[in-house]
């Protein structure tokens, strides 16, 4: 594959984007510990993940298919200790490698995969932590549960799934408003307020999860609460197709 993206300033790009975390983190009254980056890497060869792996970067999200599994032997080898996040939808073919390999599965979004996450974790003898995939805005598509499903997953869970351990809660800012500061604004500031006030009392870890904020929006999710972010091309510039 021709290196067409030679001249992207990977380190350089991470540097900035640790940099504006720790000016938002410090705007939202927290610190750069605070707040966990994960890299998402989704078409993104390797030779642009190894440097910053090199100087810091510490998770890695990745959707489960053909080329995460062809990329994380060598992640892995230059980085043994790397978290590996799921990221994406994870289709039910998919569910006994993501158990298996992966450390967090970010986007829970129905019983039926729950259920098979649960089942293969439980054949393996481990508990596998996961985030619930939700959506709280009033958009026409959403791209995850609403409160209502959130509660009766979490209810799910709490009954019948004991190889499963909810970390949180993702979400996906809608695309339609990725120019729209004030949109993007209340839709992070509604997320955090429910999970405030109706999330982080069915959950039992120390630091809840809410993982929301992306490359284009991330310094504005970090201000309204978020305390993880996925941020791809803003780091490894564009993505190959």
């Amino acid at each position: 594959m021709p290196n067409i993206f030679k001249d992207v300033d990977i380190e350089s790009n991470y540097f900035s984007v640790i940099q504006k975390i720790e000016s938002s983190a410090i705007k939202s009254g927290r610190s750069l510990g605070d707040i966990t980056l994960v890299g998402i890497t989704k078409r993104i060869e390797k030779e642009r993940i190894f440097p910053v792996l090199k100087v810091g970067l510490k998770n890695i999200g990745e959707v489960v298919g053909t080329e995460f599994k062809r990329k994380l032997p060598d992640i892995k080898a230059v980085s043994p200790s790397v978290v590996m996040h799921v990221v994406g939808t994870l289709q039910s073919n998919k569910v006994k490698f993501a158990v298996t390999n992966c450390d967090i599965i970010q986007s829970v979004n129905s019983l039926r995969i729950l259920n098979a996450i649960n089942k293969r974790a439980s054949q393996l003898g481990k508990i596998i932590p996961i985030l619930l995939q939700v959506d709280y805005s009033d958009y026409s598509y959403p791209k995850g549960l609403n409160l209502g499903e959130t509660k009766k997953i979490l209810q799910t869970i709490s009954e019948s799934c004991e190889h499963v351990e909810v970390k949180g809660i993702m979400t996906i800012a809608p695309l339609k408003y990725e120019n729209n500061l004030k949109i993007l604004r209340g839709f992070f500031a509604k997320t955090y307020t429910i999970f405030q006030k109706e999330i982080i009392k069915n959950l039992e870890v120390d630091i809840p999860i809410l993982s929301m904020g992306m490359s284009n929006d991330f310094e504005a999710a970090i201000e309204e609460g978020s305390n993880m972010v996925r941020i791809g091309t803003a780091i490894f510039g564009p993505r190959y197709k």
